[in-house]
């Protein structure tokens, strides 16, 4: 028993500690996902198939043989037939081994691509998740703002230096602050699930540091990449190469129709004697002409090279050159607002404060004052989000993250 008084009085006197949630940064979700996500299974899998497809291809059909063998009578001779024949097709004498590694190549470059799409949807919910949790802290600090003032006024009241009526005014803005506080940490739950869903993490909560912002290269350095596997211009051009090579087996297999090489070895027991006989299947492009296909190949060849004439070169070049302008403008307003706006209205909060406390400035004032800064901090945090999708932009067009690259 005195043992259990000793535990009971030292529970009341220590502090009971809650667990920390982990703190995961960007690289290590973006890592897992790359392992564990299944979206990264169903790019693997989307390889996989073209690859398989590929091989279908260019891979003959496999050669039939037919065997027959006389019956055994008294007045027939013993003999062996052996008939053997491949199916072909004109286009198997090279566009379709053609066609086969465009359908490869196009595949690696979507994947790069894809895998690339990936890491940004990590980021921009790595991202969001943050500013959540930014607006959440920001919240906190606002509520226990309103609530501290409303003691100072209601203490002011009670000397009869202000009116009784306005610390309702705080009161209230704790309670507005306190149901927003509720619907962010709700948000904030449904967000981390479905980010940790996205990464194939199996986890419930986690703290977000602050994404980084890497340095913005050049122009020049970005169109000297801007034509890497990866990149919208190069993804484009292979997809308008392999719609040409689909195009060119098609009519190739619309001109010349299906023909299948034969041979018959005809061996006779009796007489001691072999016969070869050489000859052709020719299928009569009669109702089937392969315009289906043909009509389909011509078609994706059409809006290939639409999409790639809408992004030729000199537009690409003019394209890439505004998301650069934007990056860089976003991230230079997302650097001004965290080291010189937020800070500047700090110090603004600081002097109403006291002019506050000193009878200098009105409730009113001070009121106004909070939610400028509130409205300033939300601005912060938004133009940070912006700068990163304005960098995800621009990556997605060089086909490259931009934290790869060497200075």
């Amino acid at each position: 028993m005195k043992h259990l008084y000793i535990f009971l009085l030292l529970a009341l006197v220590v502090p009971i500690q809650t667990a920390k949630a982990e703190t995961l940064s960007l690289e290590t979700l973006i890592e897992q996902a790359l392992q564990n996500s299944p979206e990264t299974a169903r790019i693997l899998n989307s390889v996989a198939d073209a690859d398989a497809e590929a091989f279908e291809i260019e891979t003959l059909n496999n050669p039939t043989a037919e065997i027959d063998i006389t019956a055994i009578e008294d007045d027939a001779s013993r003999s062996i037939g052996i008939e053997i024949e491949q199916p072909l097709r004109l286009s198997n004498f090279g566009s379709r081994g053609s066609y086969a590694s465009a359908l490869r190549r196009t595949a690696s470059i979507e994947q790069k691509a894809q895998m690339l799409e990936l890491i940004h949807s990590i980021t921009r919910g790595y991202a969001s998740y943050w500013a959540l949790q930014e607006q959440e802290k920001l919240l906190s600090q606002n509520a226990a703002y309103a609530r501290k003032k409303q003691k100072l006024v209601e203490r002011a009241a009670k000397e009869g230096r202000v009116d009784a009526a306005d610390a309702k005014i705080f009161k209230a803005e704790a309670l507005r602050l306190g149901e927003q506080l509720r619907v962010i940490s709700a948000r904030k739950t449904s967000g981390a699930a479905n980010l940790l869903r996205m990464a194939g993490i199996n986890q419930q909560a986690f703290e977000a540091q602050r994404p980084k912002s890497p340095k913005i290269p050049d122009l020049a350095a970005l169109k000297s990449i801007a034509g890497n596997e990866g990149s919208v211009r190069s993804l484009l051009e292979s997809r308008k190469t392999l719609a040409e090579r689909r195009y060119n087996v098609a009519r190739q297999d619309a001109g010349f129709p299906e023909f299948a090489p034969r041979a018959v070895i005809e061996r006779d027991l009796d007489e001691d004697s072999t016969a070869i006989l050489f000859g052709v299947n020719i299928a009569i492009p009669i109702w089937d002409r392969n315009n289906a296909e043909l009509s389909r190949a011509n078609a994706e060849h059409r809006l290939a090279q639409s999409n790639l004439n809408a992004l030729n070169e000199q537009n690409f070049v003019n394209v890439l050159a505004a998301s650069f302008e934007q990056a860089k403008a976003t991230q230079i307003s997302a650097s001004t607002y965290r080291n010189k706006i937020v800070p500047s209205w700090n110090d603004v909060q600081s002097l109403t404060d006291k002019k506050f406390e000193n009878g200098q400035a009105s409730i009113l004032d001070l009121f106004q004052m909070r939610e400028r800064i509130t409205d300033v901090q939300s601005e912060a945090l938004q133009t940070y989000l912006n700068s990163i999708e304005a960098r995800i932009e621009l990556e997605s067009l060089v086909g490259q993250s931009l934290t790869d690259m060497k200075e």
